[in-house]
């Protein structure tokens, strides 16, 4: 007896296969329109930093828009007056240690020379050839790191123009309080406005307070490792301090990754001088964990440090160096929502 199928599942089977074709569709759009998408993800991230400043200025009766001139204004200033100090200096050592390395290839093979005779069969493993291996490898990943970086930033911004596009769709999020839930408001339904304006809110303090605590957190590292590096008269100060700070955004791996380039580029000094440094960016690294983390992103953002490290590697998987870069601050947002989800199973079953 063959199965009929009633016109109400049949709408109902309909109804699903459409949501599933818009749901695809949707996903394929986002996909085509990724680049886009960053940059206004990037406003949001800078309008959500500025909002604190901004609503500092209307406490003092200045209009919002002047506000948002006036923190563009002294933001290009300073960025200008740091590029103008710190470049030429920055340029010249790093011409000093690419001149160098020829030194330091030959300090190294001395220094596992040395070693091996000293150390006797125990060492044999241990050949210059491998260490020159990897030293080539080291260079040509370092060298594709850096062309992806500067490949990945001029495809996504496409240079000046696009920083202006950024800025300019920052200026309009900020400039109308609430701007950005006020613009929800038309694509969510009525009884979930309340809850979704709240989520809105709370996403953007959230992100906002990340992008301030990084920053600090990626400036006290630089000027801590600035100052102990000058204290043991290191040559490239500058250079590895802001090395450190940028290395700072990824936990744990950052500070190790910093503290091995400037033990790289120590290692043609003598011995003394490589156990300081590596015993200064041991020091740092302790300070940063227990005390500076906990004080600055603990109580800013409260995101695992496993976490921070899947979503950067993800990021950098989906997006490259960008994505990377926006990989912290989609997570930090996002677990706003799953804090709501973790916190109202918690008081289902405190209830049962």
């Amino acid at each position: 007896m063959p199965i009929k199928i009633g016109s109400a599942e049949k709408a109902l089977s309909y109804r699903s296969i459409m949501r599933v074709v818009v749901v695809f569709l949707a996903l394929f759009f986002i996909y085509l329109v990724r680049d886009v998408l960053a940059l206004l993800f990037v406003s949001v991230i800078f309008a959500a930093a500025i909002d604190p400043w901004v609503d500092w200025f209307k406490k003092r009766k200045v209009p919002r828009a002047i506000s948002i001139l006036f923190i563009y204004v002294l933001l290009i200033g300073v960025f200008s007056l740091i590029v103008v100090m710190l470049v030429p200096a920055m340029a010249e050592q790093i011409v000093q240690i690419v001149n160098n390395i020829p030194d330091y290839y030959e300090k190294i093979s001395v220094g596992i020379h040395t070693l091996r005779e000293r150390a006797g069969d125990s060492a044999a493993a241990v050949s210059s050839d491998s260490v020159v291996s990897t030293l080539q490898t080291l260079s040509t990943t370092l060298a594709q790191a850096t062309k992806s970086i500067f490949v990945t930033v001029t495809s996504i911004f496409g240079g000046i123009l696009s920083l202006f596009v950024v800025l300019v769709m920052t200026f309009y999020i900020s400039v109308e309080e609430d701007g950005l839930k006020k613009f929800l408001k038309y694509l969510v339904p009525g009884k979930q406005r309340h809850y979704v304006m709240d989520l809105v809110d709370r996403m953007q303090m959230k992100v906002g307070l990340w992008l301030r605590g990084q920053l600090l957190l990626c400036f006290v590292v630089g000027i801590l490792v600035y100052f102990g590096l000058l204290f043991l008269g290191v040559k490239y100060a500058l250079l590895l301090a802001l090395v450190a700070g940028i290395l700072e955004i990824i936990p744990y791996l950052g500070p190790l990754l910093s503290g091995l380039i400037a033990v790289l580029v120590v290692s043609s000094d003598s011995w003394t001088k490589i156990v300081f440094v590596a015993a200064l960016y041991l020091i740092v690294q302790q300070l940063e964990n227990q005390v500076i983390v906990p004080k600055i992103m603990q109580r800013m953002v409260g995101l695992n440090p496993i976490v921070v490290i899947m979503v950067i590697l993800i990021g950098v998987k989906l997006g490259g160096v960008v994505g990377g870069l926006l990989g912290v601050p989609v997570a930090a947002a996002i677990s706003v929502y799953f804090d709501d989800i973790l916190k109202e199973r918690h008081e289902k079953e405190a209830a049962n």
